[in-house]
């Protein structure tokens, strides 16, 4: 099968040093990684884990990867193969995931043998015996909701949150980021010393999103997809489409998918919708839609808008470039980075710029045709491969240092903080090889 790849040159954009590639050519790779999905559920998470995983299973084919899951559409959706094992932890609501890395995830990790511990969100165990990272994703977690007018129970959710994943910043021997200008914000909110910051891009598998496949929808359409929250900015893009529609006569339906993450905000979408009258039978919230048939959405929209005003990624930014759709977004930092000149912006806080933007696009005959093209060299520049292989020389390089110390959970109050309730494990189940 080979040897197992650990490349000491990543890609552009991706902070590792020259020492610490040298360091890893010096020393035997790892090969057991303990990858905690627990807190991954729908979104970004799920999209990462279940494209990732493949990859470094195909590149690293003489290590072992164990991932443990706390949803069971993301365990059930991972593909298996004969070094990767999947332990399904149950349907964990936040405090049983909590619990989970906190009180059980380093004694698990322990006895399996793990050489790298790899937490897919913002929290990791304090106490792990082997070198600890952990990916910073959610960008509310470290914005606590300002400025969205969140319940003050989601508020109080979030701070703890914040504060959980500040110990396990401090805990980790490195966290990784998904684009430069996440690492930049959200590292130096949180005081994040530069030599722990890494960044690797999220990928795209370009052929899967360009195959053809059965048409969902008779009539041309505006797209839009993403988990529903308040940053999604989803309100003003509904006013923004209204705009619009006073301006073409003949615009094309809206369609907005995406999980609903959040029922209050989805309410407020709603209202927003009614507001506009008559034109509300042309503005359709699909709430969401299996992974696997949205790349049909893409592949006949007219225009694809992603209208947030904040994010550390943009995965649809992707999809959609990967699909050949115009695309018109937010005029944010990340998306610059990540889409740069395949895209028209707009002003998320201005519904008339962004109505703008897309009149833009859907009056001109030639636009459309240069964004794809453009579009396509683009998204070029991103695979899930490349993703892979950075993060296997992340691994590497932490396994070449020893972990950094422990930070007692008495820090956070944790143990008495929660019931001890059932242990998650009691509702553990494995699904290892080729079996489902």
């Amino acid at each position: 099968m080979g040897e197992p790849v650990f490349p000491e040159i990543l890609p552009a954009g991706c902070h590792f040093s020259s020492s610490a590639a040298t360091s890893l050519s010096m020393e035997a790779p790892p090969k057991r990684f303990w990858i905690d999905g627990s807190m991954a559920r729908r979104g970004g998470g799920f999209t990462y884990l279940v494209n990732v995983i493949p990859e470094l299973s195909r590149l690293a084919p003489d290590a072992k990867f164990l991932i443990a899951a706390g949803d069971e559409q993301v365990a059930d959706s991972i593909p298996r193969s004969d070094n990767v094992e999947v332990r399904f932890l149950g349907q964990l609501g936040l405090r049983d995931r909590l619990r989970f890395t906190y009180r059980q995830a380093a004694r698990q990790a322990a006895e399996w043998g793990a050489d790298v511990y790899f937490s897919a969100g913002e929290m990791a165990p304090l106490n792990a015996s082997c070198p600890t990272l952990a990916a910073f994703r959610n960008p509310n977690v470290f914005t606590l909701g300002k400025g969205q007018g969140l319940p003050l129970k989601q508020q109080v959710r979030l701070r703890a949150l914040n504060r959980l994943a500040r110990l396990s910043a401090r805990r980790c021997d490195r966290i990784l980021f998904v684009s430069e200008d996440s690492a930049r914000w959200i590292g130096d909110s949180i005081g994040l010393p530069e030599n722990k910051r890494r960044v690797v891009h999220h990928g795209i598998n370009v052929p899967r999103w360009s195959d053809q496949v059965k048409p969902v929808r008779e009539r041309a359409f505006i797209l839009s997809v993403s988990s529903i929250y308040p940053y999604k900015n989803y309100v003003r893009l509904i006013r923004a489409y209204a705009e619009l529609a006073r301006r073409l006569p003949d615009v094309p339906e809206l369609v907005i998918v995406g999980d609903n993450q959040d029922p209050a905000y989805a309410s407020k979408m709603e209202k927003a919708r009614a507001e506009t009258g008559d034109l509300a039978e042309m503005i359709h919230i699909l709430g969401e839609v299996p992974y696997r048939d949205v790349k049909a959405f893409y592949q006949e929209a007219s225009l694809f808008v992603f209208p947030s005003h904040l994010e550390t990624f943009g995965h649809p930014l992707l999809e959609a470039m990967a699909s050949e759709v115009p695309l018109v977004a937010a005029d944010i930092p990340v998306f610059r980075e990540i889409a740069g000149d395949a895209a028209i912006y707009g002003d998320p806080f201005d519904e008339r710029s962004m109505a703008t933007a897309m009149e833009d696009v859907l009056t001109s005959i030639s636009a459309p045709t240069a964004m794809v093209k453009r579009g396509r060299h683009r998204v070029a520049q991103f695979s899930w491969e490349r993703s892979a292989r950075s993060l296997l020389t992340l691994f590497a390089e932490v396994a070449v240092k020893s972990p950094s110390p422990a930070v007692s959970p008495r820090a956070i109050g944790f143990p008495t903080t929660l019931n001890p309730g059932p242990s998650v494990g009691s509702r553990m189940r494995v699904r290892a090889g080729r079996t489902h």
